[in-house]
């Protein structure tokens, strides 16, 4: 556990009250450029990201909650490392083979992130953490027993966070499991390279010219769509505000990167708010990424300098398997075997210029 775990120098350990529970464990990671990088047990998950702009002001760059209640009751997943599977599960049911299995419905009749019982609401070990002269890491690992959650087989899971001198943050995560099981995790922050405001007046660029088709409940069809020519078409960078009116609902979508789900980095996306000049490029083993604009954020829970979260005050760029997989055949298979390790990197490069 975090208390049990000797910090290196330069890594700092900290606490957060919250009534009525444990204090929540944080660590904060730090480079020779300013940046500073806030992880919490809970969730594995990203609390903040401290960056400076062109003019030199530090800003946090994810929406965080200024009540630590939230933490715990975070159905928005600001932060959180999310799985066993990311996304939607449609009907909350899959099979493997001739079993099927029925999932928790948390999202309608669908299940979505792991549901009620998934790794974003547990409390992950620390079981490691390095410093030195290429940067800071520490390392989360969680269990999920057999059955939980409705999924076969026992997971383990570890998440390693690597703060680089050159102001890159590898997100690695690692998994094995005794049984055949769906495995496709990503983390949930939502970014606002601003620090305050809004995100319709930054710009996006993502590297696919297709798209999943949904249903009216947000849960892929089996189709793939050319973006060419529509207002989800972000392979030239473009104002988030531009075209959103024209998409009923706002962003909740699936960019697909790779349709044939290589593991292999590959430049995903790359947000930018010129403004203050900061940006963020995202490079990933994943077949592509889920945009969400922040449209269900409705104001009812603030941010730490106390203004409400409204709707579109931050976005996700969630990087995973292709959603609703096990329910798809021709889809790239997100199922992890006995003997195999599930295995993702997606590095998150900062800049201002």
């Amino acid at each position: 556990m975090l208390s049990e775990l000797a910090m290196p120098r330069g890594i700092e350990s900290a606490t957060i009250p919250v009534a009525g529970a444990e204090p929540l464990r944080t660590v904060t990671l730090a480079n020779g450029r300013g940046t500073r990088v806030r992880l919490c047990e809970l969730g594995a998950s990203l609390l903040s990201v401290e960056t400076t702009d062109r003019y030199g002001h530090r800003d946090n760059i994810l929406l965080s909650y200024a009540d630590p209640q939230h933490w715990l009751e975070n159905d928005w997943y600001l932060g959180v490392a999310v799985g066993r599977v990311a996304n939607r599960i449609g009907g909350a049911r899959f099979r493997i083979g001739e079993t099927e299995y029925r999932l928790p419905a948390n999202d309608g009749a669908n299940h979505l992130h792991g549901g009620p019982d998934g790794l974003s609401g547990k409390r992950w070990q620390m079981v490691q953490s390095e410093s030195g002269a290429a940067g800071q890491s520490v390392t989360f690992r969680s269990e999920s027993p057999e059955g939980e959650g409705g999924y076969p087989g026992r997971l383990s899971v570890e998440l390693t966070y690597r703060l680089g001198e050159d102001d890159t943050l590898a997100l690695e995560y690692r998994a094995t499991t005794d049984k055949a099981t769906p495995v496709a995790l990503t983390n949930h922050c939502y970014w606002n390279l601003a620090g305050r405001d809004g995100i319709l007046e930054h710009e996006l660029e993502i590297h696919a010219e297709k798209l999943l088709a949904l249903n009216s409940e947000l849960v892929p069809t089996g189709e793939l769509l050319d973006v060419e020519g529509t207002p989800v078409d972000f392979r030239k960078r473009k104002k988030i505000g531009r075209d959103i009116d024209a998409w009923p609902g706002g962003y909740d979508n699936f960019w697909v990167v790779d349709e044939n789900a290589e593991k292999i980095l590959k430049p995903i996306a790359e947000l930018t708010h010129p403004a203050s000049g900061r940006s963020v490029k995202i490079v990933s083993s994943e077949a592509g990424v889920q945009f969400y604009s922040g449209n269900f954020l409705d104001g009812s829970r603030n941010r730490e300098d106390g203004s409400p979260i409204q709707q579109y005050a931050g976005l996700c760029l969630e990087t995973h398997g292709f959603p609703d997989a096990p329910n798809h055949d021709n889809f790239p298979s997100v199922i992890l075997q006995p003997g195999e390790e599930y295995r993702q990197t997606t590095i998150y490069s900062f800049s201002a210029e």
